[in-house]
């Protein structure tokens, strides 16, 4: 953001337009009048498409009166210089000395990925705005028509990618996040309500006393956005709070704030004429959500612990070293949350961050592991032999961070052989109830973190290895186990599981990962079908690229990717070739036996 040449700016906290945004800016022009103005880059570039409509709203007002009668807000080509081309403008008279919101449609009248959006006015005079926004008109009308306070407030090229994966739960607002680096930049849950421009927002700037991440969150993304995502997913939703620990600093027990999740709760699901379910419905949602899970704080059981509850490979439970670098409250915060949430919503399953012992129960808790293709593929046994009477187990977050470049295939064929663990050990008297990669997504321009599942721009979009792996996967997540045998090739190298797709299981899927630089040709056995065999014909799915550590762009956005394929031949027992460094589903017909021929 700039100003025009001649424009002075000066933040005032003069007459603000709400209590929640008590600053707004203030653009003066120089005596000899001439124009003047703020011009805004946005993120890397206002992306607009030609012909596409886009709503704009921001507030005006002329301090003491004295100042312009109009302004104009345009939408500006790309340029070095702030008088670009104009693509679209609308024009606003009537200014006064009160705060007032003006709207208009704006349509551009070419693409353009790098162009900016202006406010200007003639001097001389002053002119203060405030909350100027622009979104794609579909969005504010889709709001509208939802009877929502807000637009709509989700990209839709960046929905559908999430739809894609068809995720079955959203845990949110995500974890380091949550924290923050210390408590007074931890995420407020309850500034992040109502309008918009109402919402103060907060650091979130890594290593620095105010945030984690590296950049001022408007907020604009909160609780009710984020009930609104799980919701169009279709994923359950769970929510983590705060439990009064951050990176650098802790509050005792006796200071701790159960209100704030209980609240919290009121406000997720609540009756409409409750105190924050009200809150809630003035947002434009009266009907409650359901909430079924709830995450107590995140890597809360040492200060740096980044393999949360991950032993080393071959191992279960918590490490003793994690439990005596935990923070000194993390136990007893833990407890004085679980007891509160407990006694006023018992049905809810909370999911802890800390190492209880003894002190008090654990329905979940969670596995958080960052580490090397070659850990994590050893990681495929971490969970064998758990049983769920320590606690399910939640993976909640989980990659390879080293050696996987921006996200290369030896990563994500990593994830997948970790992922068949996961899968092996989960229902039928397994501990693992649910997993997760992290993180989700990340701008291009900016990334304090070496792998993200989905990588975007203002106007593109790809998926990592890592997405592909999470998308077949998901897509064949299945109904119950079956029991396969792989044997033949380099049997260290493999990893496999199996599921009735259904409840009939009249399909089987079968997940193989090859990680290893060579082909494999492998024995496969179905174990344990129902009465009936195996149809002659399957489909095959392979992830695989030509190198290890190929990574997808958006210059070359499948560059590792899924392909399909027939295959014939099948038996109860029969081979399969494996690429190298691949990860393949084999989809097979279960024919009853009245249906053979």
């Amino acid at each position: 953001m700039r100003e025009l040449r001649g424009t002075t700016t000066t933040l005032t906290r003069e007459q603000p337009v709400c209590r929640g945004n008590p600053v707004a800016m203030e653009l003066g022009s120089g005596g000899g009048g001439g124009r003047a103005g703020l011009v805004n880059t946005g993120y890397w570039g206002v992306s607009v498409e030609a012909g596409t409509r886009y709503s704009l709203s921001l507030y005006l007002r002329v301090p003491e009166g004295a100042g312009p009668s109009n302004a104009t807000v345009s939408l500006l080509a790309g340029g070095d210089e702030a008088g670009g081309v104009p693509l679209a403008s609308a024009s606003f008279t009537g200014l006064t000395l009160q705060w007032q919101r003006y709207r208009a449609e704006l349509a551009s009248s070419a693409t353009d990925h790098q162009a900016r959006l202006a406010v200007l006015f003639d001097g001389p005079g002053r002119l203060a705005v405030d909350s100027v926004s622009l979104v794609a008109a579909a969005n504010a009308e889709q709001g509208q028509a939802q009877g929502l306070l807000n637009p709509w407030p989700f990209r839709a090229d960046l929905l559908a990618a999430l739809k894609a994966l068809q995720p079955r739960f959203l845990r949110f607002p995500g974890g380091c996040y949550v924290e923050g680096d210390w408590l007074r930049g931890a995420f407020r849950w309850k500034e992040a309500l109502g309008r918009n421009e109402e919402r103060p927002g907060h650091h979130n700037r890594h290593g620095s006393s105010r945030g984690m991440w590296g950049y001022w969150s408007t907020d604009g993304l909160g609780l009710f956005e984020y009930l609104l995502l799980a919701e169009e997913l279709g994923a359950e939703p769970v929510w983590v709070v705060n439990n009064g620990i951050a990176h650098n600093d802790q509050v005792a027990t006796r200071d701790i704030w159960p209100w704030e999740a209980l609240d919290g709760i009121e406000f997720i699901s609540g009756p409409a004429n409750s105190t924050w379910g009200a809150v809630r419905a003035a947002m434009g949602r009266p009907q409650p959500w359901r909430l079924n899970f709830l995450a107590i704080g995140n890597e809360a059981s040492g200060a740096g612990a980044r393999g949360l509850h991950a032993p080393p490979a071959g191992q279960h439970g918590l490490p003793a070293a994690a439990a005596s670098a935990a923070p000194r409250h993390c136990q007893w915060n833990y407890l004085a949350l679980y007891s509160a949430i407990k006694a006023a919503h018992p049905h809810l399953r909370l999911i802890a961050n800390c190492h209880l012992g003894d002190l008090g129960p654990t329905e979940i808790w969670e596995y958080h592991v960052y580490t090397n293709p070659q850990d994590l593929f050893a990681r495929r046994h971490a969970f064998d032999g758990a049983t769920p009477a320590g606690g399910l187990i939640f993976a909640s977050e989980y990659a390879v961070t080293d050696g996987g470049g921006q996200g290369n295939l030896i990563g994500a064929v990593a994830e997948a052989a970790f992922m068949t663990g996961m899968e092996r050990n989960s229902g039928g008297g397994g501990a693992v109830l649910a997993g997760a990669y992290a993180p989700l997504m990340v701008n291009a321009n900016a990334r304090p973190w070496p792998t993200n599942m989905l990588v975007f721009d203002n106007h593109r979009v790809f998926g990592i290895p890592s997405f592909h792996v999470q998308q077949l996967l998901s897509r064949h997540l299945g109904t119950q186990l079956v029991g396969t045998e792989v044997a033949g090739g380099a049997e260290d190298w493999l990893a496999a599981s199996a599921t009735c797709q259904s409840k009939m299981c009249d399909e089987v899927a079968v997940k193989v990962v090859n990680f290893s630089p060579s082909q494999q040709l492998v024995g496969l056995r179905i174990r344990g079908l129902a009465a009936g065999s195996l149809g002659a014909t399957g489909q095959l799915l392979v992830l695989g690229g030509q190198q290890p550590l190929d990574e997808n762009s958006f210059h070359e956005p499948l560059k590792v990717a899924t392909r399909t394929e027939a295959i014939s031949g099948v038996a109860e027992q029969f081979e399969l070739a494996l690429p190298a460094w691949s990860v393949s589903v084999l989809k097979l017909r279960i024919v009853p036996p009245a249906a053979k021929k």
